[in-house]
């Protein structure tokens, strides 16, 4: 007679369900033992993994703290990655402190965006190459279910690769449409350190530090429109543009089926720069000066999830006037610094570098 023998270290289990599939199983076992089935005795072993995988998986995130739950862990790790990759959002760095969270965020990308001339034809082609990177770390304040204090602390790491292919319709002199879609593929890597969880030994309860290392891969297709006035007063130019972007991510983890999941997000932004000529020039090309107001709101983001759904930007910079098109493919118009501060609720943050556009 064979007897199952199964150790879990998950704390909030159905134990009803697994003792009663378990008992369910040996019972057949004894059968086939005594019938000499081996094939029934193959047949019961798959039952028995799959029995103690399916219940094991229903249990939560973090058994003991359910205010942590797996939805928050999705859409957490699926914001990361859309605040950090989606097109129109610049490099930046974000400090978060609302009470029970501090976070530090930042972001950045390297690449260019162009429009090509398409011959016989009222609308040019756009298209753009960039590769994306950003951290978060966060530290999270919680209460377990048995009213314990419990510390979370949250590393993500992610890299991307963004391509983006459309059209761009002259609709007036001074106004355009820009419709294109965007694709990227993100590797996103998570350290997570949980200090203050309960388990029960046989002295009673103790305090526990658990540590979660995951990893996942996410598709991520985004249609944007893009709405973009200019114009001309002298010397000076007046820049407005609304950005709005759809989101479909789809992520993949081979170690963590919480992150095995999908999603659809939505950004707004509205963009205003005003620029002017100044006296100093570089290689015969002159240098502008720059002032911007740029605002970005998460129309579909939990708070939660990274603890702000919109920011407010405010800059200035010098951009120097380079109009390098070869082939008519790709190329910058103005290359320069940019400073600028970010600001939202319990949010607080800057910009600072290099800018080619």
């Amino acid at each position: 007679m064979a007897f199952l023998y199964l150790t879990v270290v998950v704390n909030n289990i159905d134990w009803f369900q697994l003792l009663y599939k378990c008992s369910y199983v040996s019972s057949y076992w004894s059968v086939a033992d005594s019938m000499k089935l081996p094939t029934l005795k193959i047949y019961l072993l798959v039952l028995t993994v799959n029995v103690f995988v399916t219940v094991t998986l229903k249990a939560d995130t973090l058994p003991g703290l359910s205010a942590l739950s797996e939805s928050v862990v999705r859409e957490s790790a699926i914001a990361f990655v859309n605040t950090t990759t989606s097109p129109g959002l610049e490099g930046a760095t974000l400090t978060v402190d609302d009470g029970n969270r501090e976070s530090e965020q930042w972001r950045s990308s390297l690449g260019f965006s162009a429009e090509f001339t398409l011959k016989k034809h009222i609308f040019n082609g756009y298209w753009g190459l960039a590769v994306v990177g950003g951290s978060l770390n966060d530290k999270l304040e919680l209460v377990g279910d048995s009213g314990q204090p419990v510390q979370v602390e949250l590393t993500r790491d992610v890299v991307a690769l963004r391509g983006s292919f459309g059209l761009s319709y002259p609709v007036t002199q001074h106004f355009k449409l820009r419709p294109y879609l965007s694709l990227s593929v993100s590797d996103l890597q998570t350290e997570s350190i949980v200090d203050g969880l309960l388990t029960t030994a046989p002295a009673g309860s103790a305090d526990t530090t658990a540590v979660f290392n995951s990893s996942a891969q996410m598709l991520s297709t985004t249609g944007s429109v893009d709405a973009l006035y200019s114009r001309w007063y002298g010397g000076n130019r007046l820049e407005l543009s609304a950005h709005y972007h759809l989101i479909y991510t789809d992520a993949f983890s081979e170690d963590n089926p919480v992150l095995e999941t999908e999603a659809w997000n939505d950004v707004l932004q509205l963009k205003g720069r005003f620029s002017g000529p100044t006296r100093l020039t570089s290689i015969g090309r002159p240098w502008r000066w720059l002032l911007y107001a740029n605002h970005s709101n998460f129309l579909s983001q939990d708070n939660l999830s990274l603890g702000y759904t919109s920011l407010f930007e405010f800059g200035a910079g010098m951009e120097w006037q380079m109009n390098i098109k070869p082939m008519d493919w790709f190329g910058w118009q103005m290359i320069g610094l940019k400073a600028g501060v970010i600001t939202s609720s319990n949010v607080e943050g800057y910009f600072m570098g290099l800018t080619a556009r």
